[in-house]
């Protein structure tokens, strides 16, 4: 009977185990993220004008800045998505969507908007933890 109790008290270890390994040992943390995308923005764009032909590369440089801090910051095992969208500010609306299915414990994203009189910027970064 002995042996019975050893085995499932193995079990249940390498259980617990799994899912320490399964959860994330840092969270994205969306409030931290926003800010330091808003400094980026800032940087990248406040003394900028409109110019169609600039915002390809200006949006790439943006997200590429954007991933690079986020894979600096530590998360391990979390995947990174970066959109930036930069749009004449003519007074015009805008509207976004996304959707996606995913694990809202550990999943996130975070968001920041840049305005100035010439255009809008709207830069997300969505984690999604790898398991």
């Amino acid at each position: 009977m002995s042996n019975g109790g050893a085995s499932i008290q193995s079990a249940v270890s390498a259980s617990v185990n799994n899912e320490q390994l399964i959860l994330p040992k840092k969270l994205f943390n969306c409030k931290e993220i926003k800010s330091r995308i808003h400094e980026i923005l800032h940087a990248s764009l406040h003394d900028k004008e409109y110019n169609s032909d600039e915002c390809v590369c200006l949006a790439k440089n943006i997200s590429g800045l954007v991933k690079d801090l986020l894979k600096s910051m530590g998360y391990d095992r979390y995947k990174f998505v970066v959109q930036v969208v930069i749009g004449e500010e003519r007074s015009d609306s805008l509207q976004m969507a996304c959707r996606s299915y995913w694990d809202p414990h550990s999943d996130s994203f975070a968001q920041s908007i840049y305005i100035n009189q010439f255009f809008l910027c709207v830069c997300t970064a969505f984690a999604v933890y790898y398991y």
